[in-house]
């Protein structure tokens, strides 16, 4: 009788959970399997979404389809592993919705093409035994086969039922944080994005006013360049070019009063003052309102499209069009309380990348946005990948030499030190900050190790594509899109 593989589930398709995928299936799966009756291994790799969203290029590609190219700003993800078996990774299109550590299972709602995707969802989620379609995808159901043993097979109505319960023999939780505004991150599919910033393009052509709320990073990025005409101090305006693809006659470009609110003392507190005030003097020479200290309490939306915007100085601004960027929310509330700190992220072992507790169970592992250790940066992801392949791998082999004693009945000694000769790699986070932040397509402000860098380096380093090109081989290989050239 042959037995499933073991299945190292990975819950999360962006940056971290792809990046683990390749680390594990190039780098650890062929130093398994240990012994001739040692299991042996498939990589599960869940996601709400069938593509990556660079949205390391959010900042433009959100501003005009003639910056960037909408849809070159996702990148399908099943076909960067299609150098793998199916024996040893399936991509399963879903959401996960819950964690039995106990049991260790991963309930996953998966995606349906349907037309009736939301009452087939509530029925499923109820208990019912709804199926997906004949348009869902082939990939979406693990392969069971009826002499398999239960311990390794997923659960549910049937293959193809809309929910299925997953085994896992190891977890990586890396399912990373979402945006409060739909542009910045997935909500969902790939195709919810798409819309969204397709209908934000047509919104900021006929927007006259717009209000972005929030100092940081995601704000203080990409803006079209100022429009020929003089702007004054007190009607802060900005070209935004229409598509050239257009089939409409180009109409007379008409100039935006752009206001930003920080709420706080200055752009990028988290940064080295001057960063903030170069930030501040390129926006001024953009036309755009920079107000300090002032945070948005709450939004209401009129009929037109408009929004206003209540301050907390007891203020309210009304907009044309308001974008909000004032953080991020983990996407953690498919864990047990007992998992996660008070804002919600996985409270995950800073140096081992390990999640502990008593009733978590072993091999469970936490990295990117919503572990806690991280900074949510891009570059903690792909510092942190190695540590946990490594530590993951130790833990594999662990688990291999005490079965295959078991099986033998060798000495509990010599399983002890065979194990402690598995050493762990250990996580140190940088200390510094590297943020490179495009203001225009000629420049913009940044640090590298806490180093300021000029204007036209941000420019040469990201502004020039947003590191467009190394999306390839972020998905196809989980390469790291700032590593130096010829840094493996």
């Amino acid at each position: 009788m042959t037995r499933e593989p073991l299945n190292v589930v990975i819950l999360g398709g962006s940056f971290a959970g792809i990046s683990v995928a390749h680390q594990f299936l190039d780098n650890i799966i062929s130093s398994l399997s240990t012994f001739e009756e040692a299991p042996t291994y498939r990589v599960v790799l869940v996601s709400p979404s069938t593509h990556l969203y660079w949205n390391i290029c959010a900042p433009r590609a959100i501003v005009s389809d003639e910056l960037i190219p909408v849809e070159s700003a996702f990148v399908e993800i099943e076909p960067g592993f299609s150098r793998y078996s199916f024996n040893v990774f399936t991509f399963m299109q879903g959401l996960a919705t819950r964690v039995d550590t106990s049991a260790h299972t991963v309930t996953v709602e998966l995606a349906s093409n349907d037309n009736n995707k939301a009452s087939k969802r509530s029925s499923a989620l109820s208990g019912a035994t709804d199926r997906t379609d004949s348009t869902t995808r082939s990939r979406s159901a693990l392969p069971t086969s009826p002499t398999t043993p239960t311990d390794y097979r997923p659960t549910g109505a049937s293959r193809t039922s809309i929910i299925q319960t997953i085994p896992y023999h190891a977890l990586i939780l890396a399912t990373g944080t979402s945006a409060n505004s739909p542009l910045y991150s997935l909500h969902g599919s790939h195709e919810n994005t798409i819309a969204e910033i397709r209908q934000f393009h047509a919104q900021v052509q006929n927007a006259q006013s717009i209000l972005i709320v929030g100092g940081g990073p995601p704000t203080i990025k990409e803006l079209p360049p100022r429009p020929a005409s003089s702007t004054t101090a007190t009607t802060p305006s900005i070209q935004i070019t229409p598509p050239t693809t257009s089939p409409h006659p180009r109409q007379r470009r008409t100039a935006k009063t752009i206001t930003l609110l920080s709420g706080s003392t200055r752009l990028l507190p988290k940064l080295p003052e001057p960063v903030g005030a170069h930030a501040s003097k390129l926006l001024a020479r953009l036309g755009v309102h920079v107000v300090h200290s002032i945070r948005q309490v709450a939004a209401t939306h009129n009929a037109d499209g408009s929004a206003n915007c209540i301050l907390n100085n007891d203020m309210t601004i009304t907009a044309d069009l308001v974008i909000e960027a004032t953080g991020v929310t983990p996407n953690t509330s498919y864990l047990p309380a007992s998992m996660l700190d008070d804002a919600g992220y996985v409270i995950t072992d800073p140096e081992d990348l390990r999640v502990y507790g008593p009733d978590i169970g072993a091999r469970v592992y936490a990295v990117g946005d919503c572990a806690s250790y991280s900074k949510n940066y891009v570059l903690d992801v792909y510092e942190a990948v190695p540590v946990l392949a490594k530590n993951l791998q130790n833990d594999l082999l662990a688990h291999e030499y005490r079965l295959e004693a078991q099986l033998s009945r060798a000495e509990p000694a010599a399983v002890v030190r065979r194990v402690e000769r598995l050493r762990d790699a250990r996580f140190v986070q940088n200390p510094t900050d590297s943020q490179l932040m495009p203001i225009s397509r000629y420049g913009g402000v940044g640090v590298i190790f806490d180093v300021r860098v000029p204007s036209f380096m941000v420019h040469l380093l990201k502004g020039r594509d947003y590191k467009l090109g190394k999306a390839g081989a972020a998905v196809g290989r989980g390469r790291n899109p700032y590593e130096t050239p010829g840094k493996r």
